[in-house]
């Protein structure tokens, strides 16, 4: 086929598609009409080594997955352990966040408990037990 774009001619030709009648049969516009598609091409998959939380393993040209024999370490890990030996003042405010966390459940366990004495003081039952459940929840 003969193009043309901005004065510059230049041939085009589109690839040949093998189309495939379907036995679906629909209705467009109130005619009978068969449904067809596109034969499918398979696109090779890219080969990689890879690894998800520590478990090695490595993908196939036809996208199936095989595990590696030997898991390894993963990279985060590794890291992990580097920025500790690296990094003092991280270990430092790992500290205070476990120790803001643990304040922080002590806190919503004042709250729920709070409550709970509100609750029985209205004789609110319903309330009451979902408190009680709140509180199992915590513990």
């Amino acid at each position: 086929m003969k193009l043309c774009y901005r004065g510059v001619e230049y041939d085009y030709n589109p690839p040949a598609l093998e189309v495939t009648e379907s036995d679906i049969l629909c209705q467009y516009r109130g005619r009978p009409l068969r449904y067809s598609y596109v034969r499918h091409v398979p696109i090779p998959q890219p080969v990689a080594t890879l690894s998800y939380r520590g478990v090695a393993y490595q993908t196939g040209s036809k996208g199936q997955i095989e595990l590696a024999a030997t898991p390894t370490e993963s990279i985060f890990a590794k890291l992990g352990v580097l920025s500790r030996r690296a990094n003092p003042m991280a270990e430092a405010r790992r500290e205070l966040f476990r120790e803001a966390t643990l304040v922080h459940q002590e806190n919503i366990r004042r709250n729920v408990l709070h409550r709970l004495e509100v609750a029985r003081a209205k004789g609110n039952e319903v309330l009451v037990r979902q408190l009680e459940d709140e509180m199992q929840q915590i513990a």
